[in-house]
């Protein structure tokens, strides 16, 4: 079994079995299907269990079927559960709640099998309404380049990795189930950005494949985890975390630890004076006292932070 199809669902019935078909026709033969269902108090266990009992045409591919007793709680629990499961050497995550086109897994794995020291292949991403309607906005055009790339682990996270995780959403990754061991079990103890450390221990192991074409297609919608942690702040105080492992790893020098503090100091006040929430702007001046590397920039940070933005001296805007 080349690579193994991890879905994990909570909750998204509405969008499973358009998910869970654009999986079975995919264009590549050497497959398996595991789909997790985390105590879904809709019917997104009963449509998981009858595709792998056989119910629907699944093309011939095999199809299980794994719900939890208790919920876990957390999608990057979810995450470890399948990838334990697979029988596969290589492995896509493919989120209950997204879609992708039929090429999607054939154009990655071309990549992947053709650079042996790729710890992933990643796709661009269409982003999608609730009703599949593509929408008028894009999170590539502006920070991907537009020819195949091939990049260095470590020099693919100074650029893609500091400032945002631009590996926005698993759907659009196929990995080396093998560099998974040495991704420590850290990144399960967040709630929204887990996936942001996880991809930065991938990736630092080897090299890194973009196909830029829209191959996957990101849903958005209003119960998406990442809307309760913009709304309630946490995912500030998730991201300085992560994003002091990142440098401490990269070993920042100090020019670019102060454009990153500039860029960071400038996103949490641009939240604190929209916010007529005191208990929101509160938790916010705390989240700048725990992490003054993060956020306690001061007027030269933001300053270097914007010349460096159109200069690119850091090279931690491309």
């Amino acid at each position: 079994m080349l690579v193994s199809v991890i879905i994990p669902g909570y909750n998204h019935a509405p969008y499973l079995r358009e998910r869970i078909e654009s999986v079975l026709n995919q264009e590549y033969p050497d497959m398996e299907v595991i789909l997790l269902d985390d105590c879904s108090t809709d019917n997104s266990a009963e449509i998981m269990q009858a595709y792998a009992s056989g119910k629907y045409n699944c093309q011939g591919r095999e199809v299980r079927f794994v719900a939890n007793e208790s919920n876990s709680g957390n999608t990057f629990k979810q995450w470890a559960k399948g990838i334990s499961l697979a029988k596969g050497k290589f492995i896509w995550i493919a989120e209950s709640d997204d879609v992708a086109e039929p090429s999607f897994l054939r154009e990655c794995m071309a990549r992947l099998l053709a650079n042996p020291d790729a710890v992933a292949a990643f796709t661009w991403s269409e982003m999608i309404a609730s009703d599949s309607k593509v929408l008028d906005y894009s999170w590539d055009e502006t920070w991907r380049y537009k020819a195949p790339g091939v990049y260095e682990g470590e020099d693919f996270c100074l650029h893609r990795l500091v400032y945002k995780n631009l590996m926005y959403n698993a759907s659009m990754i196929v990995f080396r189930k093998k560099y998974y061991e040495k991704v420590s079990p850290h990144y399960m103890q967040f709630r929204h950005s887990g996936d942001w450390l996880f991809w930065f221990e991938m990736c630092m192991q080897g090299k890194v494949c973009e196909v830029p074409q829209k191959l996957n297609k990101f849903r958005q919608h209003p119960n998406k985890v990442s809307n309760d942690s913009r709304s309630s702040g946490r995912d500030f105080e998730e991201m300085a975390e992560i994003q002091t492992i990142i440098s401490n790893n990269l070993n920042l020098c100090s020019y670019n630890r102060r454009c990153l503090r500039g860029r960071q100091t400038k996103r949490i006040e641009k939240a604190l004076r929209r916010s007529s929430d005191a208990i929101y702007t509160i938790y916010i001046e705390e989240l700048k006292e725990r992490f003054p590397h993060i956020y306690g920039g001061n007027t030269v940070d933001k300053i270097l932070y914007t010349i460096d933005k159109v200069l690119n001296l850091s090279h931690m805007n491309r």
